[in-house]
């Protein structure tokens, strides 16, 4: 923790705020990226940080290429991101950051929503998926717009429906059907599902949850769990659908493109801006990256060179982008904030999210903490950071940083008089969080490595609550059947880790400290009670969660 408590300090913040003139917000969310192959954390990291049993799937999928050199992946992971490790330098670091889920869409809508979405029922992706964000809840961009900012997105949106006009077009002028669609489709799913494919409709947004509804002003992207490193079908700009992209242009590299003009032309029109760039780095099937990023790797691995060259065609935007600010003389009157959804998912590619245990789609550490970088050269204090945050804070943050206030109700928790030194008090002691504890996202412990796509409707369920450095972690019932290395199922369970002699929870120390429980027990069950019975599915799996079983 970082405590300035100079009384003079503080006195040249408030006059630095003063200072800047409605001060440009950049705001960059790369998607499935953990902690363990970002610079500032990458670079505290040994072999021995990196879990076995990822290495073992790793080299098992890999291993025609011979043994997995882990040496050589941490040095490749230390230089993935040159331009972000030097703004790292002098940034606020964050090491007990934690996404409010380990899966894209309820994290992103938690993020833009600075509230829990659990509270609203969304658990998964399903949830967000089906009903998106209620329109009674405000959104960052919706306030800054409000206070005269103009604001983009560029990249992945996620938390919307689909537009159910393309699917009633296609219904009716591709099939000649009529409406109102049959329940079930009229057993022509396939045939409607290759029409709306055609116009795109997968990536499309509903009215009234569009970017364009909910405070943007500019949009280009998609909506959608993921897009095309080449030759995407399925952008929108705006309301409109993008043509085919070219043959041989890199997603990343477009997406940098937009990002940066989006910021020329706001700066053009003299308005402060709020860019969300939220780019694909590393969602989805990874096709090979532009040479002039792969050539800059050689940990002995195709593929894992391949992935830390996307991470650099990410790394390579981040620098035009502060290039420009530069240009324009509105670098240092500009907020820098760069984070992910949730950790690294399926490919395993050592370091993964070490030094944390498990990734996306479960309850463990890997899934929830993810970087957090926060840089502005006139009111950040540079540093590490050990005091535990929540991406639904950076909501509030932000707000404050602008000279608002956030909208009440919500459950973010300003960082801003922590971050500028005007408190030395930790933003929070506790945080809770809920979710699906699947295996179709990432290496299972308890199935020994089974991947299981389809289980995460019956998934088990999560919930924990860190208090200091205590976590209590509950699992519901892993019913019979639902994966074959487990035909006879788990029965619920109760875990206590302490993450700062353990952070890659092995030792379960429940049985050993019983007396700690029930209090952390009751901390949970307070946490829970603020939240909703999810929206799809795991209904009798939150109920389970509310009558905790001790150990």
């Amino acid at each position: 923790m970082r405590i300035f408590r100079s009384a003079i300090f503080i006195s040249s913040v408030l006059i630095s705020l003063a200072a800047l003139a409605q001060p440009n917000i950049v705001f960059i969310l790369t998607d499935d990226v953990g902690t363990g192959w970002i610079p500032p954390y990458a670079e505290k990291l040994t072999v021995a940080d990196i879990e076995p049993e990822i290495v073992g799937q790793y080299q098992q999928t890999h291993g025609h290429q011979g043994a997995v050199d882990l040496e050589a992946h941490l040095a490749a992971a230390k230089v993935s991101m040159p331009t972000l490790s030097k703004l790292s330098k002098q940034s606020a670091v964050f090491h007990r950051a934690f996404a409010t889920a380990s899966l894209c869409s309820p994290s992103r809508a938690g993020l833009l929503t600075g509230s829990f979405q659990q509270t609203w029922g969304a658990y998964w992706n399903k949830d967000v998926d089906d009903h998106g964000i209620p329109a009674d809840r405000t959104l960052l961009s919706e306030s800054l717009h409000k206070a005269g900012y103009r604001c983009g997105i560029v990249g992945k949106w996620h938390v919307a429906k689909q537009d159910p006009r393309i699917m009633e077009k296609a219904w009716v002028e591709e099939l000649g059907e009529e409406l109102p669609i049959p329940k079930y489709y009229g057993g022509k799913w396939p045939q409607l599902q290759k029409a709306m494919r055609a116009n795109a409709w997968k990536t499309s947004s509903a009215p009234g949850q569009h970017p364009l509804d909910r405070g943007f002003d500019y949009y280009f992207g998609y909506n959608s769990y993921d897009d095309q490193d080449y030759g995407s079908e399925t952008l929108w700009e705006g309301w409109a659908r993008v043509p085919k992209r070219p043959e041989g242009e890199f997603l990343t590299d477009l997406f940098n493109r937009k990002a940066v003009e989006f910021i020329e032309s706001s700066l053009d029109r003299k308005k402060p801006f709020f860019l969300y760039y939220a780019p694909k780095t590393l969602h989805g099937g990874i096709k090979r990256p532009p040479e002039s990023y792969v050539q800059n790797f050689d940990t002995g691995n195709r593929f894992s060179d391949l992935f830390a060259g996307h991470l650099l065609a990410l790394d390579d935007g981040i620098g035009k982008i502060l290039q420009t600010l530069e240009t324009r003389k509105q670098l240092e009157n500009t907020l820098i904030i760069f984070t992910s959804d949730n950790g690294f998912t399926l490919y395993n590619v050592p370091p993964y999210n070490a030094p944390n245990r498990g990734g996306k789609g479960s309850g463990w550490l890997g899934g929830l903490n993810v970087p957090l970088i926060i840089w502005n050269p006139k009111l950040i204090r540079p540093g590490e950071y050990n005091d535990i945050v929540s991406l639904a804070d950076l909501m509030p943050t932000i707000l404050n940083f602008v000279g608002m206030d956030p909208p009440s109700g919500i459950d973010g928790i300003s960082l801003f008089p922590y971050l500028i030194g005007a408190s030395d008090r930790p933003p929070r002691k506790s945080l809770g969080a809920a979710g699906i504890h699947s295996s179709r996202w990432s290496y299972s412990y308890e199935t020994h490595g089974e991947n299981n796509t389809k289980d995460a409707m019956e998934a088990p369920m999560y919930a924990w609550v860190l208090e200091e450095d205590m976590l209590l972690m509950q699992i519901t019932e892993t019913p019979p059947g639902l994966y074959e290395n487990l035909p006879e199922g788990l029965p619920g369970r109760t875990l206590l880790f302490d993450i700062e002699s353990d952070r890659a929870q092995r030792e379960n120390l429940a049985e050993a400290f019983p007396e700690k429980i029930p209090l952390l027990q009751s901390r949970v069950s307070e946490w829970l009670q603020h939240t909703a019975e999810p929206l799809t599915s795991q209904q009798d799996a939150y109920e389970h969660l509310q009558q905790p079983d001790t150990p």
